[in-house]
């Protein structure tokens, strides 16, 4: 039986994000493998990298659809960023001292070297900084840089959430519109505010605008989510509008509308039934963040025992099909015995430390029994 809180829609989306971020890492690597046998790279005219601006645009939303209640109340933007840090930053520095350590084993198997210590440090923070080599801003495990900005708009919602939830959102929608006019405007180039105000950063509010959507009761037939998903989907994942003479300025546009228009298509039309595949799709969405973190530990490795298992004479296709398949049994296994007994283990303790700050009622506090 399916949970009532799951929108399965919403969590089929994520896995599917996922999976497209992994596909497109494998093909990375697997032009690493053409290179090395003389072969030529597989082309696809997919864009795999689209995943990205689908996150961002569920985790606008999430955090609308789970919070939107809490706005005004006392205590809750506390409430918000320790539930978003539990969730968030245990796997995430886990993976991230696995690379640490494993640059000390292997050391070859990284495309970049690890950085000094202020680099870690600022990895360990969800802080924007350079690589070692100075060729892009990423933290020691690169896939973080989205991190980077999901923990910037988490702070963000947090600081908004002392006000009633209409003016929150108008004020997180000022916000963020202007820290992007005012990098273009005024050519901010320091490294931390550059990265933060970059447009990207508006995925969110789509996200969260779709989630005011839902919660007024805007709702999709299934004709009508079907259509609009699945342009959504054509339009943020292959080259169409550019294959149409239409060239639009801007990641945030050319992406994230799509992605926005997929997530609303999900999360206001009718659930799926309750089959075996959409379990799965649903499944997948739950280890999603698993996936997203821990493929680069499966792909790397197979890409080196392809190699040494004669490359040249297996096709090519097949790697990512192979690298797909273990990264999803692999998040599998973190999800169920590493991911949620991590979140089991830190809600205990969030609560027990909640029961002892809370103030007794009244009654008690004065030694009369409370009704």
């Amino acid at each position: 039986m399916r949970a009532q809180n799951v929108l399965p829609n919403l969590q089929i989306c994520r896995g599917l994000a996922a999976l497209l971020v992994v596909v497109g890492h494998s093909l990375h690597d697997l032009d690493s493998i053409a290179a090395r046998e003389g072969l030529e790279p597989l082309r696809t005219s997919v864009n795999w990298g689209c995943g990205i601006d689908i996150f961002f645009v569920i985790s606008g939303f999430i955090m609308v659809h789970v919070a939107a209640s809490d706005f005004a109340v006392p205590g809750a933007p506390w409430r918000f960023m320790t539930k978003r840090i539990a969730r968030i930053a245990p796997l995430y520095w886990l993976v991230t001292t696995t690379l640490i350590l494993g640059a000390l084993v292997a050391p070859g198997l990284l495309n970049v070297p690890i950085g000094g210590a202020r680099h870690i440090i600022s990895s360990y923070l969800f802080i924007p900084d350079w690589r070692p080599d100075m060729s892009v801003v990423r933290p020691v495990m690169a896939l973080g840089w989205t991190l980077n900005y999901e923990m910037l708009f988490y702070v963000f919602f947090a600081g908004s959430m002392f006000m009633p939830f209409n003016r929150a959102i108008a004020l997180l929608t000022a916000l963020f519109v202007g820290g992007v006019a005012a990098r273009a405007f005024f050519r901010i180039e320091q490294t931390q505010l550059a990265f933060w105000m970059d447009p990207l950063i508006l995925e969110f509010l789509f996200g969260a605008y779709v989630g005011i959507a839902y919660r007024a009761g805007w709702r999709l037939n299934a004709p009508a989510a079907l259509a609009l998903g699945a342009l959504g989907f054509v339009l943020v994942t292959t080259n169409l509008p550019e294959a149409l003479g239409l060239n639009v300025d801007g990641q945030f546009i050319r992406y994230g509308v799509p992605a926005a228009m997929l997530i609303a298509a999900a999360t206001m039309g009718p659930s799926p039934p309750d089959k075996l595949p959409v379990g799965f799709g649903v499944a997948l969405g739950d280890a999603s963040y698993a996936l997203y973190l821990s493929h680069p530990f499966v792909i790397r490795p197979l890409r080196e025992i392809w190699l040494k298992a004669g490359g040249a004479a297996l096709p090519l296709g097949a790697f990512s099909v192979v690298c797909a398949i273990l990264a999803v049994l692999v998040a599998f296994a973190l999800h169920q015995y590493l991911e949620l007994p991590i979140a089991r283990g830190l809600r205990s303790v969030i609560g027990r430390t909640k029961s002892r700050a809370a103030p007794l009622p009244l009654r008690e506090a004065s030694g009369q029994p409370a009704r």
